[in-house]
Formats: structure tokens, sequence, C-alpha cells
């Protein structure tokens, strides 16, 4: 390749114009439910709302919703609890998996800084389940609420201060849910029931006969203490306060379910159906609602307006008036109906994946009805399994198949003239593309490449299937989860939708449809801004068209081609170094050599 143009093209491709600004190349995006509320927290002028997967900030004056994932920096999915420190302007996230994210928040109450805290979930040998169930903060030290047990963690040093682990009877390990402070003592719902040890500095709390069980007047499911007073929720019994070592009722309940949190006029319970304010003397009023279906937490942020997590309706709040849902920017939350059980080839045959309970195999039928199944039988279609998850169709015109033992093509001529028909298996690694995997969808993007779905994350292969060019998985990329249930290709955008048991995300591909002409192409960034690490995109273009990127003075620092109607620049040049700040010159041709066009990219150091 020439390392300088010919200074005539410059001038023929010159007054032409690249325009515009568009989302970046290699950008995630979650699509998860916002409807299984769990946790909901104020900090400062931001609502924090975590649902089963996701996790929202939610603007409490603008309600603007913004969905946070690990493409923000986040180091895991599945929130189990969230703590926010106003003095530290600090956010505990913590997960199931044990991980805890240490979120420091702006002047805008909005992710700064976040840093992982992995002791929990990388220690071995704790439990199954290191799920973080709450967490409290007391003086400075969170103490979480885990499946086995304790952990008082030192929130400056970030290190374990203690653990109250095997402090069930006899020493038996307990799982706690909730806990709560008094002047004096430490009290926690665990699956042993209410148990409660000394705070005096002499006691040790780690040797489980300093703690002590606490008889309850039911199962207790919820503690707390406010205005000198110790509660207690109980399921299907009500909710208590214990004086004296005796529990009096404060309000009778037929609720399984109690979550209770403090605010500026008393202490606010949260019930399955309800919410309930017990206020100085106990005197308690209740507020009910037709929107309320499921609660799980709540908090007032002003006397008499609340924001509500609930289990089924999401995120709800009565700021403006009634009870109302928070609308939230992502409804689609999963693939469905999926796109890939039957796709129409260039003939007009239809092709469907039959259901394994009718024997598996692909139909293939024409209008008038003639039809011929296709199975792993030699010579009658020779696929690797009858068990057919996904079907596609390329560029090329070539069905191509996802099944449980690999993937896979066909070439669609002549298939119902009776003749032979075996699958065509590409190579790789020097074996058959995933002959030991099962592949659960496959996806086609408009420059032809596949993007294969397996148990073990997300694969991107060339045109032929024989040359793998990416692979995502949960460690490298914000995936939910490494089993990939179902893909969907947006060709016009771009965007590859994912499906996983954990919530969807979608990923913007470098390719898109390509443009029937040259007279809209995008360049993004553009200008490129200092410290960006991104991928340049230009989008617009015609297929295979040609990309050149060239100093000013004509000296050619990259080349590619387009994926469709998409090509893409790392801002490396040929030996590998950043290119430079300043303005160089874009020059583009169609595939056909038809077009020419000619614009500027600033890169700025």
């Amino acid at each position: 390749m020439k390392p300088f143009l010919p200074l005539a093209f410059v001038f023929i491709l010159a007054f032409q114009h690249v325009q515009g600004q568009s989302l970046a190349l290699g950008k995630w995006q979650t699509h998860f439910s916002p409807l299984s509320g769990k946790n909901i927290i104020q900090s400062n002028g931001k609502i924090y709302y975590s649902t089963h997967n996701g996790l929202f900030s939610i603007d409490q004056e603008t309600i603007e919703v913004k969905s946070w994932s690990k493409s923000d920096g986040f180091n895991d999915i599945g929130i189990s609890s969230l703590a926010f420190s106003k003095e530290k302007s600090l956010l505990l996230v913590g997960y199931r998996s044990g991980l805890l994210d240490f979120v420091y928040l702006n002047n805008e109450s909005l992710p700064d800084q976040i840093e992982a805290w992995t002791v929990l979930n990388q220690t071995a040998g704790i439990t199954t389940s290191k799920a973080i169930n709450k967490i409290v903060f007391r003086d400075q030290l969170a103490y979480l609420c885990t499946d086995f047990g304790i952990v008082k963690l030192d929130i400056e040093l970030r290190q374990v201060d203690e653990t109250y682990r095997y402090i069930g009877p006899q020493g038996a390990q307990v799982s706690v849910r909730d806990i709560a402070f008094t002047s004096d003592s430490i009290y926690a719902i665990t699956s042993a029931g209410l148990l409660a040890a000394s705070l005096l500095p002499e006691v040790n709390r780690q040797y489980f006969a300093n703690w002590k069980t606490i008889v309850t007047p039911g199962q207790p499911v919820s503690i707390a203490f406010s205005d000198n007073k110790l509660y207690g929720g109980f399921s299907k019994k009500g909710f208590f306060q214990r004086n004296n070592n005796t529990w009096t009722e404060v309000f009778n309940s037929q609720s399984d379910y109690f979550n209770t949190y403090k605010s500026e006029t008393g202490l606010l319970v949260v019930e399955t159906d309800r919410l309930r304010l017990v206020g100085p003397d106990n005197k308690t009023s209740s507020v009910n609602s037709p929107a309320f279906q499921m609660l799980s937490s709540a908090i007032e942020t002003v006397p008499g307006k609340y924001w509500v997590a609930d289990r089924k309706r999401g995120a709800l709040t009565n700021q403006g008036a009634d009870f109302q849902s928070i609308k939230f920017p992502n409804s689609d939350t999963t693939i469905s109906p999926r796109p890939d059980s039957i796709v129409t080839d260039l003939q007009g045959l239809t092709w469907a994946k039959i259901p394994d309970y009718l024997g598996g195999g692909i139909s293939v039928k024409n209008e008038s009805g003639q039809q011929r199944i296709l199975s792993s039988n030699v010579g009658g279609g020779s696929l690797p399994s009858n068990s057919v998850n996904s079907l596609a169709i390329d560029t090329d015109g070539y069905i191509w198949f996802a099944s449980e033992r690999g993937a896979g093509y066909f070439n669609a001529a002549d298939v119902l003239d009776g003749s032979r028909i075996d699958a065509i298996l590409p190579i790789y690694g020097q074996r058959r593309l995933f002959s030991n995997e099962k592949c659960t969808a496959i996806a086609v993007e408009p420059g032809n490449r596949k993007w294969l779905a397996t148990r073990t994350g997300l694969y991107l292969f060339s045109g032929d299937g024989t040359e793998l060019l990416v692979k995502f998985d949960t460690n490298n990329s914000p995936l939910p989860s490494n089993d990939i249930l179902a893909l969907k290709m947006e060709a016009e955008t771009g965007l590859l939708f994912i499906d996983t048991p954990n919530g969807m995300v979608s990923y913007q591909t470098g390719s898109s449809a390509p443009a029937e002409k040259l007279d809209n192409v995008t360049i993004f960034p553009n200008p490129v801004r200092p410290n960006y690490s991104g991928i340049i995109g230009f989008k617009g273009l015609k297929d295979q068209s040609t990309v050149k990127i060239a100093t000013l003075s004509g000296r050619l620092i990259f080349e590619t081609k387009s994926q469709g109607g998409t090509a893409s620049w790392n801002l490396l040049d040929y030996t590998g170094k950043r290119a430079r700040g300043g303005i160089y010159l874009v020059l583009i041709v169609s595939g056909d050599r038809t077009e020419k066009l000619a614009g500027k990219l600033a890169v700025i150091d």
C-alpha cells in the first residue's frame, strides 16, 4: 500500500462534506426490567432504585431516569442491597455474588468514582450464597448482613474488622437478614430467630455463647431502633415494641413481609400492600394506594411524600399527587417473539426449525406446499444435531443454523429437487465450528460477519465462520451472563440485542445496513476529544466502501473497508501509534467506485 495519496485524488474529493455525530461503536446498553423493584434510597437530589438485575437513578425534580451498569464502571449485576452515607457521599452497592461496590458521588449525586471490594465473593469456603442482604452504617463502619453471618467492615481502610459467623445455637452458622443497634446491644434477624449480643468492648461477639436468643411473638422478619425504642415486625402477626423483655403490639397485620426505615416524622414500616408511619407514642397512620401490589422498600423524602419500590409495579411516588409509576426509557427487556425460527431465502423458500418434540431438524417449503425435511441423516441434511435452535440468512443467500452441536450453513440452491444435500460445517481451531458446544442463537451482520451465542459467551466470526474476531463474556464485557438465550440484529442501526437469563443488553457493532448513496455519511465522534480511547465510526457508507485516513500533506496512515454501511478506526496508524492531534482527511470510495467523498476529522490532544 502506498504511503502517500496522489495529490490529484485529494483535489477531486475536496469540498465534499462528511457530517454529524452518532453513538460510539463498541458501546453497550442495558435493557433490564424496571418492574421488579427491590431497593430504593435517597442520595441528596437523586433517588437510587434497584431491581432484580438493574440499577437506576431518578432526579427528584425532573424525574429524569438514567440506568447504570457494568458499562458505566459498576462491577457486577444482581443488586441485593443499597446504602448511602451522606457524610461521605458514598453509595454502597451490595450484590448477590458477595461483591461490594464503593460508589463515590459528585456534587450532582452521580457516580464519580467506583471501586470494587471483592473480599467476600473471592473468598472460597464461605457458603454457596454470599449475597449481601442488607447494609447498615454505624460510626465509620458498615455492617453487612449476609447469608453466612455479619461482616463488620471499616469503610475507610476497606478491611474486615470482625465477622460474626458462627453465632447460632451451639455455634451454628446462620444467615442474617436485618440488624439494629440499641445504645448497648446489637440485634440480628437470623435463620435461627432473633439473636442479640452486648456492645460492651470486653464482650467477644465472635463467640456464639455471647449471642442470646430473644423470645418473640412470631417469626421475626424485621428489626429497628427508633426514638429509644426497639421494634420488630413478625410474619402474619404485626408490628411490636419491646419493653422490659416483653413485646407490646403496635398494630396487627397479616403481612408476611416487613421492612423498616427511619424518617423525619417517625418510623416508616413497609408491608406487602401498604405503608405505615409509626410516630411518637406509637401513634400509627396508614398510607394506601391502588397502585401498590407487592411492596419491598420505601423512603419518605419530605413529610407525606414517598418513593416506593414495588416488586410488580416498579418505582412509584406520590411526589405529584396520587402514587404514579415512574416511566422508564427502556421497555424491551427480552427478545420475544424470536426472529430466528423461520427465514425466507432469496428464492422465496421458507426455512423453519422443527421443535424437538416433533423430531427436530429443518423444514424447507415452497409456496405450493412442496416440503423437504433436513435432518442429521447423511445426504438428507447432515446436520450435526437435529436440535436446531436458530436460523439466519446471510448476504450471500446461505442459510445458517445454530444447533446443539455446532453451527453451519446450507447452499439454498436446488434444495427441493430431491438431490443429496449436506450442511457445510466451517472448520475453526482444526475442528468443526463448536462441534462440542451448544449454540443457542446466530445473527448475521449487514457486513456478513456472524455472531454466535453459546452457554459460554458471545462470539463474532468472519463471514465464512473460520476466523474468530472477538469473544465477549462476563469478564471482559457488560454481559450479565455467559449463557446467551437469543440474539436479534437491528440491521439499520447495527445494534445487536443479546438476551440472557439475567436480562437483556445491546451492543453497537461495527456494522450496519449499507446506504444506497454516499450522501448522508456521519463520522462519530468528531472532533475526537482528549483522552478518548474508543473507536471512530463512519456510518452511511455503501457496502465494501474503502475509507482512507490521511494527513493534510497526503500521507496515508490508515485504510479499511466497511462492514455493510459502517467502518471503524481505532485511532492507530500503520505503525501501531496513536494518531497525533491535528486535522485529518477522510477519503471514501464506494465499493463499485462510482462515488467518492471527502471530509475532515479533528483529533484534539
